[in-house]
């Protein structure tokens, strides 16, 4: 029996009517977070001036881009993206710019899936999908005529610069001032971060870029040893956290049998807020502040040059990926290998040093990616048995959780990352009659956890809080090794509590900390 089809009724309107109506739902439905910002910086007569314009400027927009092909595509597009975006800005309050869109992109198929649940899927389906359902089915949206569509967008520049001009004084300072905002407005905020990365995209296509090609290994030190330097690059580990850095619970405690040869940094900040950013960044030649990102991928790193100049370089991954820092050099990913590899922990690369050193030891530089203490599902990221604080948060929906519960699941994940780094100095010290052996340790950026109602990381840069950019690092190095290597180890204990940041890992690497006479004249 064949089906019969619904006919519904389709309701006219012209594209100038639906362009206003489209620009208020999306205004109403999707932009609360922002309006809520403008209210608490400014006044409700601001706010609803705020509105207005926007209003205005957005309608204006959506006349440029709907006619009569475009309309209906360009509708779905924007409503099933915004409605996406909306549950994060929403309930995690995030930031979405350049830098924000770069991490998701980079993101690995299971970290995406980590953020996803019912609750996002409810988001999309009720005010994504149902109002395209009902766009498509009740809507037949008829083109102006074009003098129309000139007189309604006169009207409406008419009605911006009206209201603008006349309260620049005070719109100018507040937009000056409170620029971080926008990150918050849907769809501004995601458009502005594509148009931005495609711009950095396109502007770094040029010619590779080699950096130190004179550089050489001088082995000064005289015990017949070689070096073997084991950089563990951390994940989202915050430094306020670290009970090295005076945090009240003992998150560090699997390290305090090695903590007379520990050296913390306790004022270290991050390049960036995002993994997308900070490996990369890390390694690089450039300071935070000249960093460009993305220019790895036609520039050499530290690891490029050490490599040239002798050393075995090897990239062990448990995070997305390396983030184009080990293009050149040997990588493995001991993840990938086992059968069910969906979540790995990272006691993958504690068998990774012994099966990786040459028969023959040689200068080595093994750098561990780690998973960390990855968000929002913090519970995935440690053993059960490795948990010490209770109750915790078994959920992705942050917000749903208490401060307590949230706050006992991350410090798990410090707890449990203490725990690898233990084991991988207990490793490593097995080779310690063939090599002087250094631990390095730092997080490529810290996390919010409910302060100031923000969730996990990735905030531009300028307006990121303190918990986003303050991160853990020391090294770890027995007397003999600094010894061997020249290395005043008071010296290095007065001057830790300086500021340091990423900044300084390039130049510690090759000469400054580390004294690896590593030279380069071109670096």
């Amino acid at each position: 029996m064949p089906v019969k089809k619904l006919n519904h009724k389709k309701y006219s309107i012209n594209i100038g009517l639906y362009s206003t109506l489209f620009m208020l739902y999306n205004l109403f439905a999707f932009n609360s977070v922002f309006f809520t910002k403008i209210y608490n910086l400014s006044s409700p007569v601001f706010t609803a001036g705020t509105f207005f314009v926007i209003w205005l400027l957005g309608t204006l927009s959506c006349l440029i881009l709907f006619h009569k092909i475009t309309v209906k595509p360009l509708s779905y597009i924007f409503l099933l993206i915004n409605s996406g975006l909306y549950y994060f800005i929403k309930n995690y309050n995030i930031s979405i710019d350049e830098e924000m869109l770069r991490n998701a992109l980079e993101t690995n198929i299971a970290e995406t899936a980590d953020l996803l649940n019912l609750t996002w899927f409810l988001y999309i389906l009720i005010l994504g999908v149902l109002p395209c359902y009902i766009i498509h089915s009740f809507l037949d949206i008829k083109p102006l005529k074009w003098y129309k569509t000139l007189g309604y967008a006169g009207i409406l520049v008419s009605m911006f610069f009206a209201i603008v001009f006349p309260n620049l004084k005070n719109v100018a300072p507040f937009v000056r001032t409170n620029k971080p905002v926008k990150y918050s407005l849907i769809p501004v905020n995601y458009i502005g971060a594509i148009i931005s990365y495609t711009k950095h995209y396109y502007r770094d296509s040029h010619e590779f870029i080699t950096i130190g090609t004179d550089a050489r290994l001088e082995e000064y030190w005289n015990n017949g040893k070689k070096n073997l330097i084991i950089f563990a690059i951390g994940e989202t580990a915050r430094a306020a956290n670290f009970s090295f850095n005076g945090y009240k619970r003992q998150t560090n405690a699997p390290l305090d049998s090695f903590k007379d040869n520990i050296i913390n940094y306790p004022n270290a900040t991050s390049c960036g807020t995002s993994t997308a950013v900070s490996v990369p960044c890390i390694f690089s030649k450039d300071s935070r502040a000249d960093y460009n990102n993305g220019s790895l991928n036609y520039t050499e790193n530290v690891l490029d040059i050490m490599q040239r100049a002798g050393y075995s370089v090897l990239w062990l991954e448990n995070n997305s990926d390396c983030k184009s820092v080990c293009t050149r050099i040997k990588s493995l990913n001991p993840c990938s290998l086992r059968t069910n590899s969906s979540e790995c922990l990272d006691n993958i690369f504690i068998p990774e040093i012994s099966k990786n050193l040459s028969p023959t030891p040689q200068n080595t530089v093994i750098v561990m990616h780690q998973i960390g203490s990855h968000g929002p599902k913090y519970y995935k990221r440690y053993p059960e048995n490795m948990a010490q604080y209770t109750p915790v948060c078994n959920t992705e929906k942050l917000n749903e959780c208490t401060s307590e519960q949230l706050i006992n699941t991350y410090d798990n994940t410090i707890y449990y990352t203490s725990y690898i780094l233990a084991e991988i100095i207990k490793e490593a010290k097995k080779y310690k009659q063939d090599y002087n052996i250094l631990v390095i340790y730092v997080s490529d950026h810290g996390e919010s956890l409910g302060e100031n109602n923000i969730y996990l990381h990735s905030a531009p840069y300028s307006i990121a809080p303190k918990e986003q950019k303050h991160v853990p690092f020391f090294i770890w190095a027995e007397d003999e090794t600094l010894n061997s290597l020249n290395l005043d180890k008071q010296c290095l204990i007065n001057n830790a509590q300086n500021a340091v940041s990423h900044d300084n890992i390039f130049h510690s690497l090759l000469v400054v900390h580390f004294n690896l006479r590593i030279w380069s004249a071109t670096e």
